[in-house]
């Protein structure tokens, strides 16, 4: 469900029902180096919620029949995964597919949580925002000889990352490139344990603040340890990349065109649109491998609905 600008009003909003996805991409550096990069899409899963829409912003649609028995039905026997357990799936694959490497996962803050960042596979590190209010803790402390009772899973209460940047007085500055554009923000971080997410391993915190103040102060972490703020912000920065993506597929592919009812069909066209997102710049790479580089002509770099400068899907199909 999201809100729809053009037939809303200022009195009465109105709210469109879709298909819900939860993608998995890969991020992908471009080839003529820098930060920059683009996100493929590898794998889709679709959601189905318990509610069904359209039902009060339709009130002539039919409400008995054949037809509708037989969806209602289809969605009452329909499997009900939650978002977070379709994420824990196909970060399962890709672990698998590692084969011991390290595998970032970078995903948005509704999904940092516990079915998600608990159990997961071991190869697998999670990177994401973090909560403002986020209750954090100390690690417990080690039990004394003949200590009783059994041990303790957390230590003592830490202030909120809220609470730490009010009273921080000393911020390092930290110059690197962020959606395409050279920044310096000012950062600390620490390592705490988020109980409520995690309980069984701390996690590296980093805190930033805007030095114009234009902007309230983030905290991001990651459950690598030994990684560093940069590694952090570069990384939650790459993506926005996978939002291109879903732009580049409404826009230039035809995602949202498709008025699909049969079960298949709404299966399929998804995973279509990403298939031919992520064979277009492998196509290109195969069939000009000895060419040297050269600037692409076309339209230049524009940033996204006021967003990151990123390259336009255009370059890479007049590549």
């Amino acid at each position: 469900m999201h809100h729809d600008p053009l037939l809303s009003s200022a009195r009465k909003p109105f709210c469109s029902f879709g298909h819900v996805w939860v993608v998995l991409a890969l991020w992908v550096p471009l080839p003529m180096g820098g930060s920059r990069g683009f996100a493929l899409p590898l794998l889709f899963r679709l959601y189905v919620g318990v509610k069904r829409g359209g039902s009060k912003d339709a009130p002539g649609r039919p409400r008995r029949g054949t037809r509708q028995q037989a969806a209602e039905q289809a969605h009452a026997a329909h499997p009900r995964p939650t978002k977070l357990a379709l994420a824990r799936e196909l970060l399962a694959l890709v672990a698998g597919w590692a084969d011991g490497r390290t595998v970032y996962a970078v995903v948005d803050s509704a999904y940092a949580a516990r079915p998600l960042l608990e159990d997961r596979p071991a190869n697998v590190q999670v990177l994401s925002r973090l909560r403002p209010d986020a209750a954090l803790w100390a690690r417990p402390g080690r039990r004394r000889p003949g200590q009783r009772g059994r041990p303790r899973k957390r230590g003592h209460r830490l202030p909120t990352p809220k609470a730490m940047a009010t009273v921080r007085r000393r911020w390092d500055p930290l110059p690197l490139t962020l959606y395409g554009r050279r920044v310096t923000p000012l950062v600390f971080g620490c390592t705490a344990l988020w109980y409520g997410a995690l309980r069984d391993q701390p996690v590296r915190i980093v805190v930033v603040r805007d030095p114009s103040g234009r902007r309230r102060d983030k905290a991001f972490f990651c459950t690598d340890l030994a990684v560093d703020a940069a590694f952090i912000l570069k990384g939650y920065a790459r993506r926005w990349t996978i939002e291109v993506a879903f732009y580049n597929q409404k826009q230039f592919l035809g995602f949202e065109d498709p008025q699909n009812q049969t079960p298949e069909a709404v299966a399929r066209t998804a995973p279509m649109a990403g298939i031919v997102l992520r064979l277009g710049p492998a196509l290109v790479r195969r069939s000009r491998p000895a060419r040297p580089r050269r600037r692409l002509a076309g339209p230049p770099l524009v940033p996204l609905q006021n967003g990151p400068i990123l390259p336009r899907h255009a370059h890479r199909r007049q590549a």
